[in-house]
This record gives structure tokens, sequence and C-alpha cells, in this order.
């Protein structure tokens, strides 16, 4: 889903974030294996991939929104 008023300088720091984001979340998920084992870890994600998903509807319900109002 590509945002076309979003200016390409922050283009720059979306790809920064999104690999900080990357970084740390294998870092934490190799932790939670290592101490816990595989069960929390993929509990883990189906919980934030959840999350994801919850996010995504409601920015298209007000997406939606937004448009019936114009």
């Amino acid at each position: 889903m590509r945002r076309h008023d979003v200016p390409p300088a922050s283009t720059d720091l979306l790809s920064a974030t999104l690999s900080f984001l990357t970084v740390n979340l294998l870092w934490i998920f190799i932790v939670l294996w290592l101490l816990y084992g595989l069960a929390p870890v993929l509990l883990l994600a189906v919980v934030m991939n959840h999350m994801i998903n919850r996010l995504e509807v409601r920015m298209l319900w007000a997406h939606q929104k937004s448009e019936r109002r114009a």
C-alpha cells in the first residue's frame, strides 16, 4: 500500500525504521527461543500478526470514512 501524499524524503526514514524494527524483532525472537523454546516465539508472532491486521482494517475503515465525507 503506497501513499502518494508522502514526500520522497521520508522514504529513507521509512526504510531505516523498518530495518531497525526487523533487527530488533530478530534478536528478541532469538532470545525468547533460547530462553523458553519455540512455542512462545510462535505465539508472539501470531499476536503481532493479529494486531497488524487489526491496524490495517482500522486504517482502511478510516480512509473509506474520510472518502465518503469528501
